[in-house]
């Protein structure tokens, strides 16, 4: 039998076809939030954790999506805020799969809204076993190139209910925020999330947690800092008294997938919204919202999840080819996929 050196068995290896997208899963966590980011250099980022308990189902559900993007192990973990819908799965994660960094907005010595939270903080906290790194806006989390691939940054905007100061250049002023108007301040840990803006190359993805109205409308009002992007997570699981239509007039979004559950998120007024704006393509969603009619949700085909209690959690996930200028969403639950050009 004919032997192979080390040297050639180490050529073939680097030999091997590079991952040449960047590639974003939806996780159905009920209600809750995971949004994992696999790059082209096989880094990974994600965004919350779902819910603790329900046998360890969130937390099982974003492993198989690891094993789907062909990882195993979280390179950088962001909690967005501390409300248990979308950290209270950490812990359950990091004991199922590595965790090698974790980010947050910082301290907190309480939280008037949840009565739990001295328990469920102090567990995230010993899963992170004590180390986390607070964002601010302006910040950066580091992630790898890959060769011959654009470059890709993810990039925070608000946190704390700070948002990013515009530089030197301030830009000229927005005229969509001629229009808006503040609601009643938001107290709660929702208004401090982290906001992130993914670049990978001409493509731009927008993510801001549960972030309220009056902090989305700071962020581009009176000028926008964000910019226009491909791809807009609908905030607070589309809730109303987020999704400010001064800041979806100024992102412009092509597509905008809704990580909502059966009976939480997918307002009408925010598929309202969303269906007036010009640029929009499509609207996608996690789950069929039940309680609303079905003009008031997105097409069928564009559902991951009909049913309110379905058997296997659906993902929606999405590919996205710089080469081409192009990224693919694709429902799980049908397999069918769309191809939309970047602008």
């Amino acid at each position: 039998m004919k032997r192979i050196s080390l040297a050639c068995l180490l050529l073939l290896f680097f030999q091997q076809p590079a991952r040449r997208t960047l590639d974003i899963y939806y996780v159905d966590v009920e209600g809750g939030a995971a949004t994992l980011m696999v790059t082209p250099a096989g880094e990974s980022v994600l965004v919350d954790a779902g819910w603790p308990g329900f046998d360890g189902r969130d937390a099982g559900r974003i492993r198989r999506a690891m094993q789907q993007a062909g990882i195993s192990e979280i390179d950088h973990l962001v909690a967005t805020h501390y409300h248990t819908d979308h950290y209270g799965g950490v812990p359950a994660l990091a004991r199922l799969v590595p965790v090698k960094r974790f980010y947050d907005h910082g301290p907190m010595a309480s939280l008037a809204e949840d009565k739990n939270f001295p328990y469920m903080y102090a567990a995230y906290h010993e899963a992170a076993k004590g180390r986390t790194i607070t964002l601010k806006p302006g910040d950066s989390i580091p992630l790898r190139q890959a060769a011959g691939a654009p470059p890709l940054s993810l990039r925070c905007l608000a946190a704390k209910a700070a948002v990013a100061t515009p530089g030197k250049t301030p830009g000229r002023p927005n005229p969509e925020c001629a229009a808006a108007t503040p609601q009643d301040e938001d107290k709660s840990d929702n208004a401090r999330s982290v906001v992130l803006l993914l670049k990978y190359g001409e493509f731009d993805f927008f993510d801001a947690g549960d972030l309220t109205w009056n902090v989305e409308q700071r962020l581009v009002c009176p000028a926008n800092l964000v910019g226009e992007v491909d791809l807009y997570q609908v905030t607070h699981h589309g809730l109303n008294n987020s999704n400010n239509p001064a800041l979806l007039r100024s992102l412009r979004p092509t597509v905008a997938i809704m990580n909502n559950g059966p009976r939480k998120g997918g307002h009408p007024d925010t598929v309202k919204w969303l269906r007036e704006l010009p640029t929009l393509k499509d609207l996608y969603q996690v789950h069929r919202n039940v309680q609303s009619q079905p003009a008031e949700n997105a097409p069928p085909e564009f559902i991951a999840n009909l049913e309110e209690q379905p058997d296997e959690g659906h993902m929606i996930m999405v590919s996205v080819d710089a080469g081409r200028r192009a990224f693919t969403v694709t429902n799980g639950r049908t397999g069918q996929g769309k191809t939309y050009q970047l602008r």
